[in-house]
């Protein structure tokens, strides 16, 4: 018998205590990290349902939660962290669930309780959050034409942020049509297009939310066929600036001791006077420049109560900052803030009146004045990346990046978490000998489970060039209908992403199209791109389009960062799309689509005609079971398997295995 212990942490004050448990009970926990009964899912472990005593001990970790009435309760609403020892030795992380209590004549008799294994709670971390949630500071960057300009056309190394050639407003066409982006009157605006990030940078700023505390590891996640990949960011029809707001600093302010300000550091003003009193301001606003969109944002304690727009006139604008209120509040602390897409100069000066409630014949208190002595710039505007990040959760991006290039996920300690390619996940483990540890000469081999068809699908995409493509060959672009000689059912692998498919307007000149059929654009589900020729350093075409930056005349280019499904090393070409498509940009096949990279050798080994299934059972000693990993491949009288899952009796250290014949070399 193994002496079980089962620690969970205190949730005040952060220290774990032991559970008392039955001396009978039978603790089971399932093991499992890519399961062939449902190969689209990265598992984990989890124990059957347990039940432990309601003990003084139990009572108290518990905080005595079968009694509602206390305020210091144990909480369900999230698992606490827990892990497994097996005489003395640690056994597994994860997570413990409460599930329930039940009382006899008023007392406690037990609680039930689930163990999670850490990636469990990874997407009780997540916690249903948006990517948009994410705290995106340090990819912001300054947003001008310019920029845009560069970042489309640079020959250097490609950035965390890029701007893909993708039109959502203007059907580009070459040599003849209406936008003919290879002459200057129909360029290509730099306010046309949608930036695109790094998976990697994404993956980093999970990583750098600090209430998550996660860390991210593995091979996969510097390999080239992971850093060129981008997110793009379209969340919109139509690109619009999100501008920042910035403070308007004043810097003279009028005598009067009905009013309080804070002119050095957070320019904030205040009427001081008690009463009962109505609220308004009017500001003379005077632009260096005409023509310039603007915002006034009025704030009243902190909370936005007004936004209004304009276009400069480079002459006095008279603006009401606030409207009429009365809420018998004299202490109101007003701050005013102004965005712009581009920088503005101004100069402004504000007036605040109070009127004391006096109805019918209201006083009027002397106006407060605040004005700046010398005019005010607003700074370049900084993109806010998380504007722009398409509708997703964070748990369903990042399951879909597993199944994309095939990952599996895991993590010992609930912190660090590595992620591999499936095969390289099992050609790391070891090879273990457990014959001898085998109960029985007895063996019970099963078929393994076959599928006639498998789908590998992305969503469906509204492109028009997208549209032209399923028309013409029956399947969605990118996607994979996978048949096999084999009886069975269909089964479907589905990312959450779309695929765009492009078109090459002249000699390697690839751009892509967010429009339906009608031309008109569309909001797309998240799209996963590949950057060509993330290093290169030469122009990747001759062919001359025009692009205007929004300041300088339209110019000519020959060089760009071309995006779409292909990456190139400079030796091989890899692909974003499950099947071996033809490449838009070079014609050339691509072989290294996503099936043939990370599918084809798991189900070349599952559907294999050797492959078998076998159950078998066996008790193994305390060191073999504390340190067996899910890619260790198990020999049993000169046979190999991998493990598909195994079931571990914690009491007696009776394992029920689950395994698949490897077929690899």
């Amino acid at each position: 018998m193994l002496t079980v212990s089962i620690y969970i942490l205190d949730q005040y004050n952060g220290e774990y205590n032991r559970v008392e448990l039955f001396d009978d009970e039978k603790i089971s926990l399932v093991s499992s990290i890519q399961n062939i009964n449902d190969i689209s899912k990265t598992f984990t472990d989890f124990s059957q349902t347990f039940t432990i005593p309601a003990s003084n001990q139990n009572n108290k970790i518990f905080k005595h939660w079968y009694e509602n009435s206390l305020d210091n309760s144990f909480s369900t609403l999230v698992k606490s962290d827990a892990y497994i020892e097996l005489d003395t030795i640690p056994f597994r992380k994860g997570k413990i669930q409460l599930e329930s209590c039940s009382v006899k004549n008023g007392q406690p008799q037990d609680y039930s309780i689930t163990f999670i294994g850490a990636l469990g709670s990874l997407k009780d971390k997540f916690a249903g959050l948006l990517l948009k949630d994410l705290n995106t500071d340090f990819y912001d960057f300054a947003y001008t034409g310019t920029v845009v300009k560069n970042k489309v056309n640079q020959t250097a190394a490609s950035g965390n942020i890029m701007f893909p050639l993708i039109s959502s407003d203007k059907y580009w066409v070459y040599g003849s049509g209406t936008y003919r982006i290879d002459q200057n009157s129909h360029p290509i605006y730099y306010s046309d297009l949608f930036p695109a990030i790094k998976l990697s940078a994404v993956f980093d700023m999970i990583h750098r939310d600090t209430k998550w505390n996660i860390n991210f590891d593995g091979s996969f996640l510097t390999d080239a066929r992971f850093t060129s990949a981008y997110l793009y960011l379209k969340n919109a029809e139509l690109f619009t600036v999100v501008a920042n707001q910035n403070l308007i600093t004043w810097n003279q302010e009028s005598v009067n001791s009905n009013f309080t300000a804070d002119l050095t550091s957070e320019s904030w003003f205040s009427n001081a006077s008690s009463g009962t009193r109505a609220e308004y301001g009017d500001m003379e606003f005077t632009a260096t420049s005409a023509g310039i969109l603007f915002n006034i944002h009025t704030y009243i304690n902190g909370v936005e109560v007004l936004k209004q727009s304009f276009t400069s006139t480079a002459s006095l604008q008279n603006i009401r900052i606030c409207g009429y209120i009365n809420d018998g509040n004299p202490l109101n602390i007003y701050t005013v803030k102004i965005s712009a897409s581009v920088p503005i100069t101004f100069n402004a000066s504000l007036y605040l009146t109070t009127e004391i409630d006096d109805f019918p014949n209201p006083n009027i208190i002397e106006i407060y004045t605040l004005s700046k002595s010398a005019n005010q710039t607003t700074p370049a505007n900084t993109l806010p990346i998380k504007s722009y990040f398409p509708e997703i959760k964070i748990e369903d991006f990042f399951s879909g990046i597993l199944k994309m290039f095939n990952l599996t996920c895991y993590s010992t300690d609930g912190i660090n978490y590595t992620i591999e390619e499936l095969e390289s996940y099992y050609s790391s483990g070891n090879k273990i000998d457990i014959t001898k540890y085998i109960q029985s000469d007895n063996i019970n081999l099963n078929r393994v489970k076959s599928y006639k068809k498998i789908n590998f699908e992305y969503e469906k995409s509204e492109s028009f060039v997208n549209v032209a493509f399923n028309s013409a060959n029956g399947v969605e672009y990118g996607s994979l209908l996978y048949s096999t000689n084999n009886d069975g059912q269909e089964y479907n692998i589905k990312l959450p992403f779309e695929t765009l498919n492009f078109e090459n307007l002249q000699n390697l000149l690839q751009v892509g199209y967010c429009l339906k059929t009608d031309l008109k654009p569309y909001i797309p589900k998240p799209i996963i791109l590949y950057d060509y020729n993330p290093s290169a350093l030469t122009a990747l075409t001759g062919t001359t389009y025009h692009f205007n930056n929004g300041t300088n005349p339209t110019t000519a280019h020959t060089s760009y960062k071309a995006f779409g499904q292909e990456f190139y090393n400079g030796t091989n070409t890899f692909s974003l799309n499950f099947n071996e498509q033809q490449s838009t940009l070079t014609n050339q096949v691509v072989a290294n689509s996503l099936y043939n990279q990370y599918y084809s050798a798991y189900f070349n080994n599952i559907f294999d005609f050797k492959a078998r299934l076998i159950k078998v059972s066996g008790i193994l000693p305390t060191s073999l079971l504390t340190t067996l990993k899910l890619n260790d491949s198990l020999i049993i009288r000169d046979k190999r398997y991998i493990i598909n899952t195994f079931t571990t009796d914690l009491t007696t250290g009776e394992v029920q295995f689950e395994l698949l014949t490897d077929q690899r070399l």
